[in-house]
């Protein structure tokens, strides 16, 4: 051994409590070797073979990760030593690799070397596994400071995906805000009045949007069109689709030139065109996707009602002469279900006097527990409504199916339509 490296070694932190000689006759057994900067000393693939004590230079440990990408452990200095754990516990191989920082001198002991060493001077016992205390605890530090930066950027990460939640949120409620507004600038007027009727709407929906929908509208100067229907679902799907029925029906109701004649196209009739609009642009054959609809035209002139409905299981009531009854027994095929379906065509004749209401399943089906509201109180609601008003009043109705909720929310939109055929012309009676 070189006398330089003597100093050198009595500070290598594995010979601490050797005397001079101890370390001299210890060295004798060492080889000398120099590595170049970037040479690996070992190779964590490799089989333990020596055991090296760093005398000049420096060197880094690395280990391979999960990603196979080297990751630096520590950097050793002057007095370390390294290699000692893979042969005291009969590794395979290497559980890292050393590569040189610098010009490195080393002084390498063979396996068997280090073990007579370790057997001979005990105190070398006591320095590996110090030296093995002072590496987990500069592991445990470097660790805990890897968990508070990573940490400090998850923080940061989370706030910037809350900040961006934020933002969509608004952004979200912006677009619901203006799809309300202009979902109810789709709706009919509240109160609209013809000679010798009165009609009222309502509509609540349970979420900020819904697909119910229903509506008045002059064909001519003597026939009304009459709607309502529910679309299935909630939100903005069926917001959208409940706009495009709305138009649908608004635009097929209308008076054409046939035979030099102004006719009406029947309900039916108008019915089946929807339903082939809906599959063919909609629903494109999805069964799941479907929509409830009741359409009438009412002749102003005679009250004589032509009237269509498809998968409506909630049928319009007639109030007439004290008793409640519905318009009709059984509904047709919901639109959206049935390809190339033909819809029939019925006709109910009206007295003055009478009233018809219409109200979507939201309103029969409002449950509290296992209790529904029903059509039983539906009809003894607007009994009590037209035998004390004269008319049905649909905020009567509406007020009864709440108290009948009490504190639970609507599970469904509600929506309602009334139409009061009255004694007289006067819309004000």
């Amino acid at each position: 051994m070189e006398q330089d490296l003597l100093p050198l070694l009595m500070q290598n932190k594995l010979l601490q409590g050797l005397t001079d000689d101890q370390v001299r006759r210890a060295m004798d057994l060492a080889r000398k070797e120099s590595f170049a900067a970037g040479t690996f000393i070992l190779r964590e693939t490799e089989p333990p073979a020596r055991v090296y004590l760093l005398a000049q230079g420096r060197v880094q440990v690395r280990r391979t990760g999960p990603d196979a990408r080297d990751a630096e452990i520590t950097t050793l200095e002057p007095g370390s030593f390294f290699g000692e754990m893979s042969v005291i516990t009969g590794a395979a191989h290497h559980s890292a690799s050393v590569v040189a920082k610098t010009t490195v001198t080393v002084l390498s002991l063979s396996a068997l070397d280090f073990t007579r060493l370790l057997l001979e001077h005990p105190e070398t016992i006591r320095n590996v596994l110090a030296n093995v205390v002072i590496q987990l605890q500069g592991l445990n530090k470097r660790w805990m400071e890897t968990l508070r930066v990573e940490r400090q950027v998850l923080e940061w990460k989370i706030r910037e995906r809350n900040r961006e939640l934020e933002e969509m949120n608004l952004k979200v409620h912006r677009e619901l805000s203006l799809a309300q507004t202009i979902q109810r600038n789709l709706l009919p007027d509240r109160k609209k009045s013809y000679p010798g009727l009165s009609i009222s709407t309502d509509y609540v929906p349970c979420d900020e949007l819904g697909g119910d929908i229903t509506g008045v509208f002059q064909i001519d100067e003597t026939r009304l069109g009459v709607y309502g229907g529910d679309v299935c679902g909630h939100g903005i799907y069926a917001a959208m689709v409940m706009s495009y029925v709305k138009k649908l029906i608004e635009t097929s109701v209308k008076r054409i030139l046939l035979n030099r004649q102004y006719v009406v196209k029947p309900p039916g009739a108008v019915l089946t065109s929807i339903n082939q609009s809906f599959i063919s642009e909609i629903s494109q054959g999805d069964p799941e996707i479907y929509l409830t609809l009741f359409l009438g035209v009412l002749n102003l002139h005679h009250l004589s009602f032509e009237f269509s409905s498809a998968g409506t299981h909630i049928p319009p009531l007639v109030l007439s002469n004290g008793e409640a009854t519905e318009l009709f027994d059984q509904s047709d095929y919901p639109i959206g279900h049935v390809a190339n379906h033909e819809y029939a065509t019925a006709r109910h004749v009206f007295a003055r006097g009478d009233s018809l209401l219409f109200v979507s399943d939201g309103v029969i089906e409002a449950q509290r527990g296992q209790d529904a509201f029903g059509m039983p109180r539906l009809k003894a609601e607007a009994l009590r409504s037209r035998q004390a008003k004269g008319t049905v009043e649909i905020e009567g109705v509406l007020a009864a199916v709440r108290a009948f909720l009490g504190d639970e929310p609507p599970q469904d939109d509600m929506c309602l339509l009334t139409i009061d055929f009255l004694a007289s012309d006067d819309p004000t009676q």
